[in-house]
C-alpha cells in the first residue's frame, strides 16, 4: 500500500543478494525455493475433516478486504464531503461499500483476493476492525463512529478474520500513511491481537499470510533520503538490505508462532516484483513528491544497475529469498507471488489481460483506496466496459481481475497441496 512516495531515487551501484542465509532457520540450505519449501513441508496433505470452517487473513493492502472503509465513506457518503456522490450506494455493512475501501476498483462484482478465496470456499470473512484517523466503525451508534477500535464489529465472531490493513509493516506501527490516520496495525500485533481474541488456531482455518511489501518500499524510501543527507551510496543500500532481511525474518518468525498456537493450513506468499508495476516503472518519476508522470515511452529497466528500479527489484528478491530459506522445513506452504506476477507481465493475454502497464483509476484519486467503477482514467482509456482486462487499479494495487488471478491461482495451488478438491 502506498499513500505517499518518497523523494527521487538516484542509484548507480548494483545490488548484490548478500546476507540471504535467514536468521529464523540456521539448518536452511543456502538458497530454498518455492518448491524445496513445498516439498520439505510436513502440512497436512488432505483437506480438514469437514471442509475449511474460516479464513484467516494477515497481512497488507493487497490482502485488505476494507479496514479503512469509514476513509472512503467519509469522502463520498457524506453529503457535507466537496466529493459526495449521491449514485454510490448506501453503504449496508457488511457488505463492502461501493465507494471505496479496499485498494483495489471498488464497487465492481468482485474485490480483493481474500474475498474472492472466501467466496470460492463459501465462508464469510468480515474486517476484524475498521478505523481510520481515530475514528472506529461501531454498528451500535452509526453512522456516528466511535473514538476506540471496536473488534469484530459485526458482532460475528466466526468470520471477522480479516486483520490485513493497507499500510502495514512486518513489525513497526508506524507503517504508510500512519502519520496520515492510517491504522497500520503491524503483522506481528496483527497476530497478537487475534491470539487475545481467540486464543488459539485451529485445523479448520485457512491461515494466510502475505506481508513485506511497505517494509521495501520504506527501505527505498530511506536509501533516497539517506542519499540527500550526503550518507555513503554503500551504506545506504547495505542498511536497506539488513532492514528487509529482518524483516523477512520477522516475519518467519510470526508464521512460526501461529504453528505454535494451533495453526495447521498455513499458506504464505512470496512478494511480486514491484518494479513491474507502474510505480516501479515509473521509477525514479513515480517517487518523487508529489509523484510525476513519466515522461511518454519511458520504463525503468529493472536489469540495469543504475536504475532505482534495480534496487527495488532486488530488495523484494533478498526478502523472498530470505523469507524462503527461514521457512524450510517447516510445516507450511508457500504459493510463488513473485512467479505469478512475471508471468502475467510476460504473458497477459493467458490471463485475459490487454493492459498490464497503465493504472485504471483515474490518478486524481491518488490511490485505489477511494477509487471505484466511477472513476476510471478516461483520459488513458480505462472504462467500465475493459475494467476485467487491465491489470493494475493504482500504482501498485490489482483490479478485481488481478486479484481474481491471485485467488485462483490460491485454489489451484491448494488443490496441488491436497487441501482441497
Amino acid at each position: 500500500m502506498r499513500y505517499i512516495h518518497g523523494s527521487a531515487l538516484a542509484l548507480a551501484s548494483a545490488v548484490l543478494l548478500a546476507g540471504c542465509g535467514g536468521g529464523g532457520n540456521p539448518s536452511a540450505p543456502t538458497l530454498a525455493t518455492v518448491s524445496s519449501v513445498n516439498a520439505q513441508s510436513t502440512a497436512p496433505t488432505a483437506p480438514p475433516s469437514g471442509g475449511f470452517k474460516a479464513v484467516v487473513s494477515f497481512g497488507d493492502s493487497l490482502s485488505d478486504i476494507g479496514s479503512y472503509t469509514l476513509a472512503a465513506y467519509s469522502v463520498y457518503g457524506n453529503p457535507a464531503s466537496p466529493q459526495y456522490n449521491s449514485n454510490i450506494p448506501t453503504w449496508s455493512p457488511p457488505t463492502p461499500y461501493a465507494g471505496g475501501g479496499q485498494f483495489t476498483v471498488n464497487g465492481a462484482s468482485t474485490g480483493n483476493w481474500i474475498g474472492d478465496l472466501s467466496s470460492a470456499l463459501q465462508l464469510p470473512i468480515t474486517p476484524n476492525v475498521i478505523g481510520y484517523a481515530g475514528n472506529y466503525f461501531n454498528p451500535s451508534t452509526a453512522p456516528a463512529p466511535s473514538t476506540s477500535p471496536v473488534y469484530c464489529p459485526f458482532g460475528v465472531q466466526s468470520n471477522c478474520f480479516g486483520f490485513a490493513q493497507g499500510g502495514s509493516m512486518v513489525s513497526n506501527p508506524n507503517g504508510i500513511g500512519h502519520s496520515g490516520g492510517a491504522m497500520t496495525i503491524p503483522v506481528t500485533q496483527q497476530v497478537q491481537n487475534y491470539l487475545t481474541q481467540f486464543t488459539t488456531f485451529n485445523s479448520g482455518q485457512l491461515v494466510t499470510v502475505l506481508a513485506g511489501n511497505n517494509d521495501i518500499f520504506t527501505a527505498l524510501g530511506t536509501v533516497s533520503a539517506q542519499l540527500a543527507q550526503g550518507v555513503p551510496q554503500a551504506t545506504a543500500v547495505a542498511q536497506a538490505q539488513a532492514a528487509v532481511g529482518l524483516a523477512a525474518d520477522q516475519l518467519a518468525g510470526v508464521v512460526q508462532s501461529i504453528l505454535a498456537k494451533g495453526g495447521k493450513y498455513v499458506l504464505v506468499y512470496t512478494l511480486p516484483d514491484s518494479s513491474l508495476t507502474p510505480f516501479g516503472r515509473g521509477l525514479p518519476y513515480t517517487g518523487a513528491t508529489p509523484p510525476a508522470a513519466p515522461p511518454a515511452g519511458y520504463v525503468c529497466n529493472n536489469l540495469d544497475p543504475s536504475q532505482p528500479c534495480y534496487l527495488l527489484s532486488n530488495l523484494v528478491q533478498l526478502f523472498n529469498q530470505r523469507l524462503l530459506n527461514d521457512l524450510q522445513g517447516q510445516p507450511v506452504k508457500v504459493l510463488d507471488g513473485y512467479s505469478l506476477l512475471n508471468q502475467e507481465m510476460a504473458n497477459p493475454a493467458q490471463f485475459g489481460f490487454t493492459n498490464v502497464t497503465t493504472p485504471w483509476c483515474d490518478p486524481a484519486t491518488t490511490s485505489s483506496l477511494l477509487c471505484n467503477v466511477n472513476t476510471p482514467f478516461a483520459a488513458a482509456g480505462a472504462s467500465t466496459a475493459n475494467l476485467g482486462s487491465w491489470l493494475f487499479a493504482d500504482s501498485v494495487h490489482p483490479t478485481p481481475a488481478g486479484y481474481q488471478v491471485i485467488a485462483n491461482a490460491t485454489l489451484q495451488a491448494m488443490k496441488g497441496f491436497g487441501w482441497a478438491q
